[in-house]
C-alpha cells in the first residue's frame, strides 16, 4: 500500500484485531478491498478476522481467492484445511489432501488424516458405515504394514478421532484399540518408559487433569467430587491446560487453592515438558474426567506417569488403552455385561456424582412452567443421529400442535447441516422445528422449566443437560441402550428412586411417551415437575455418599 491514508486504515484495522473489536476491524479492512483486491496481507487479514467472528464459509471463499493468486501459500493452504474440517465438508477437505500431498505444501500427517476422517453431522447410516469402514480398512493395513511415519507431537499432532466416531450406534471398543496401535506406531514419544515414584507419604497424591476445568460440562460435572474430596486423606492436584479458559469455574477452583489446599498447576504447551511437570509431581493416582476430548492431553494417557489411571464418563467411552487401569462409573447406569464394553476394569459405585445444585436469578413462575406440546433437545448437535429424524417426524405428525426445540452451534455449521437433513426427512413438519441461539446458563434452565417434556437423543444422549434440567423437573424420555454413552439419563433417574421412569424401549414407544407427557393437563404437569424435581434436590445433588464410596476405592488401592 502506498498511499499513506489506506496504510494508516490497515493499521487501524490491526489494532483493532489486536484488541478483539473483529467487526470493526473488518470493516477498516474490508475499505481497502476496492483499491487493494489482490494484496495478499489484505486478504490475509480479512481471512483470520472471518474465521475470528465464526463466518467460516466467508473464510474459507478469503482463503481460496489467496491460494488462487498464490499457489504456494503453505501457510493459507493449511489455515483451509482447518476451515474446511470445522464446517464438516469432508469429502472436500479429502480432495484438498490429496492436492496438498502432490504439491508437497501439507505435512505427511494428512495421509492419515485423509483416511480417519469421520462427520460432525452424518447424512444417514449408510453414510456412516462408510467412514467407519474406510477407517478400519485404513487402521487394519496401516498396522499390519511395515510403512513407517514418525511424527513430531508438537508439531504434528492429530485431534485424536476417538471422540467424532462416538456419537452413533456402534460399540467403538476394538476402534479405539487400533487408534491406540496407530498412535503408538507414528509416534515414539508415546513408548517411553517413564519411571514413577511409589508411595511415599501417608495421604494419597492424586492428580486430577483436563482442559476443561471451566465453564464446560466437565468442569460442572467433576469439581463437586474433586472440592468434596476428604482432605486429611488425599493431597489434591488439579492440572489445567495452558488454553483452558478463564471463567467463573476455573476461579472457583483457584479460589479452592486458598479455601481447600488445592495445588492448581497449568501445563505448558510442550509434551515432554508435560511430562516432567506431572512426574516432579509424584503422583499416586491420576484421575482424567476425561479421555479424547483435548487432543494434547489425550497423548499424556499413553504413558504411564502414576501407579493408578483412572478415567471417568467425562466422556462415556473406553479408551482402547491399556496404561488406563480403571473406568470409573456406577450401578445406577451400567447393565450387568457392561464390563464387555471397556478396556478397562469397570468399577462400579453405588452412586453416581456429587453435583451442586443448580442455581437461578431468573425464576420460572408456574404459568411459564405449564405450557403443553413443548418438546426440546436440547443438546450439542452431533449428538442428532440421523435414526431420531424419524423420530421428530412422528411427534410432530401426531402431535399438530408440537414444537420442537433445538439449540444452534456456535458457528452455525451443524445447524445449517442438520436443516438440509431435516428438509429432506421431515417436509411440512420442519415449519415447528425452531432453533434457538445460544443459551446463557440461566436461560438454559428455564428452556428446559418452561418444555413440557425433554428428548433425550438415541444412541448418545444427555449427561450434565439433565442435571441442570431437573431445577424444574421437566422429564426427559430416554431409550437407553447397552453402552453408558446413552445410559447417564436412565442412571441420574436411578439415583433419585423415582417412580415411572420415562424410560422406553423402542422408536414407537418414544414418540407415544413424549406425547403423552407433552400432552398432560396443567395440574399433572406441574405435579410431576415438582415430584422430579424434589426427588433430585433430595437424592440426586450434592450426594456426599458418591465421595464417601469414591474415597474408600481410592484408599483401598493401597
Amino acid at each position: 500500500m502506498e498511499n499513506s491514508s489506506d496504510k494508516n486504515i490497515f493499521s487501524i484495522g490491526v489494532d483493532n484485531f489486536k484488541k478483539g473489536e473483529f467487526k470493526i476491524a473488518l470493516d477498516y479492512f474490508k475499505k481497502l478491498l476496492i483499491n487493494y483486491p489482490e494484496n495478499t496481507s489484505l486478504l490475509e487479514n480479512i481471512a483470520l478476522t472471518e474465521y475470528n467472528l465464526k463466518n467460516l464459509y466467508e473464510c474459507e471463499l478469503i482463503l481460496k481467492k489467496i491460494i488462487k493468486l498464490n499457489k504456494n501459500s503453505k501457510r493459507q493452504f493449511n489455515f483451509l484445511l482447518k476451515v474446511l474440517r470445522e464446517e464438516d465438508k469432508i469429502e472436500e477437505l479429502k480432495k484438498l489432501i490429496d492436492i496438498g500431498i502432490k504439491s508437497n505444501q501439507i505435512d505427511k500427517k494428512f495421509s492419515i488424516i485423509k483416511n480417519i476422517l469421520f462427520p460432525f453431522i452424518n447424512k444417514n447410516n449408510k453414510e456412516i458405515q462408510y467412514f467407519r469402514n474406510n477407517a478400519n480398512e485404513y487402521l487394519n493395513n496401516f498396522l499390519s504394514s511395515s510403512e513407517e511415519i514418525n511424527l513430531e507431537i508438537d508439531k504434528q499432532s492429530l485431534d485424536p478421532p476417538i471422540f467424532n466416531y462416538s456419537y452413533d450406534q456402534f460399540d467403538n471398543l476394538e476402534l479405539n484399540k487400533k487408534f491406540v496401535k496407530l498412535f503408538k506406531k507414528i509416534y515414539p514419544n508415546l513408548n517411553q518408559e517413564v519411571s514413577f515414584s511409589k508411595k511415599n507419604s501417608e495421604k494419597i497424591k492424586i492428580g486430577f487433569i483436563s482442559e476443561y476445568f471451566t465453564n464446560h460440562t466437565i468442569g460442572k460435572l467433576f469439581k463437586g467430587t474433586i472440592f468434596n474430596l476428604n482432605q486429611d486423606k488425599f493431597d489434591i492436584k488439579i492440572f489445567h491446560l495452558h488454553k483452558t479458559k478463564k471463567s467463573k469455574i476455573f476461579s472457583e477452583f483457584l479460589e479452592k487453592e486458598i479455601n481447600l489446599n488445592l495445588k492448581n498447576i497449568t501445563l505448558p504447551k510442550q509434551f515432554n515438558e508435560k511430562v516432567e511437570i506431572i512426574k516432579k509431581n509424584q503422583l499416586d493416582i491420576i484421575f482424567y474426567p476425561d479421555i479424547g476430548m483435548s487432543a494434547e492431553l489425550y497423548f499424556l494417557t499413553f504413558l504411564r506417569l502414576a501407579k493408578y489411571q483412572i478415567v471417568s464418563w467425562g466422556h462415556p467411552i473406553s479408551t482402547g488403552n491399556p496404561n488406563i487401569d480403571f473406568f470409573l462409573s456406577s450401578k445406577k447406569s451400567e447393565d450387568e455385561s457392561a464390563q464387555k464394553n471397556y478396556s478397562e476394569k469397570l468399577i462400579l459405585l453405588e452412586h453416581m456424582l456429587y453435583y451442586y445444585k443448580p442455581t437461578t436469578s431468573l425464576k420460572l413462575d408456574l404459568e411459564e412452567m405449564n405450557k403443553p406440546n413443548i418438546y426440546s433437545c436440547p443438546q450439542t448437535l452431533f449428538k442428532i443421529h440421523p435414526e431420531f429424524d424419524e423420530i421428530i417426524n412422528q411427534i410432530l405428525t401426531k402431535d399438530k400442535n408440537a414444537k420442537i426445540y433445538f439449540i444452534k452451534d456456535t458457528n452455525k455449521v451443524l445447524f445449517k447441516k442438520l436443516i438440509e437433513r431435516f428438509k429432506e426427512r421431515l417436509g411440512s413438519n420442519i415449519d415447528r422445528i425452531i432453533f434457538l441461539e445460544k443459551l446463557s446458563y440461566e436461560k438454559f434452565l428455564n428452556h428446559c422449566g418452561s418444555a413440557s417434556v425433554l428428548l433425550d437423543p438415541i444412541y448418545y444422549g444427555g449427561g450434565n443437560s439433565f442435571y441442570e434440567s431437573m431445577y424444574y423437573g421437566t422429564p426427559t424420555v430416554t431409550l437407553p441402550t447397552d453402552h453408558l454413552k446413552c445410559r447417564l439419563t436412565l442412571g441420574a433417574y436411578n439415583q433419585m428412586e423415582v417412580e415411572d421412569i420415562p424410560m422406553v424401549n423402542s422408536a414407537e414407544e418414544y414418540v407415544n411417551k413424549a406425547i403423552e407427557i407433552a400432552n398432560l393437563k396443567p395440574k399433572k404437569m406441574l405435579d410431576l415437575k415438582k415430584y422430579y424435581s424434589d426427588a433430585a434436590f433430595n437424592k440426586l445433588y450434592e450426594n456426599k455418599k458418591y465421595t464417601d464410596e469414591l474415597e474408600n476405592f481410592l484408599f483401598n488401592l493401597f
